[in-house]
């Protein structure tokens, strides 16, 4: 008789792996690694210039304005549609959350912690989803 998964998994220790020997699990990136700081993902939708969210380490005291004035210009701001950006009509995203931010609040404020996705959509910047004429490059 063949072994099912449910057999199989049911010989495995708690944590799931199976050793020859000790195996201790060591994270590298949790947050008392990092000084004080949480590591921070950061996400533009459709702007695939950026294919995946960056991640940052940063303080949990940053009001979420010092975000958006200094942290985001130094990720984004080579895309040709950054300078545009209406920051009031920004569509900000914990995770896949829709939320509102306060720009005074921190980002511990807001319920942030180490490790989340901000994501943030600009409606009227579509980035590679815009029409592009003949033999131009749509980011």
């Amino acid at each position: 008789m063949r072994e099912t998964v449910a057999d199989f998994e049911a010989k495995l220790p708690p944590d799931g792996l199976k050793t020859l020997g000790p195996y201790p699990l060591r994270q590298a990136d949790t947050v008392d690694r990092f000084f004080g700081n949480w590591l921070t993902y950061l996400g533009w939708d459709n702007h695939l210039m950026f294919s995946a969210p960056l991640c940052v380490p940063l303080p949990p005291d940053l009001p979420f304005g010092a975000l958006v004035r200094d942290v985001l210009p130094e990720l984004f701001g080579e895309h040709p549609e950054f300078e545009q950006i209406d920051w009031q009509r920004a569509q900000w995203f914990n995770s896949n959350q829709r939320f509102y931010p306060d720009f005074g609040k921190s980002l511990e404020d807001h319920g942030f912690g180490h490790k989340t996705l901000i994501r943030f959509r600009t409606p009227a910047l579509e980035g590679i989803r815009r029409e592009i004429k003949s033999g131009q490059q749509a980011f």
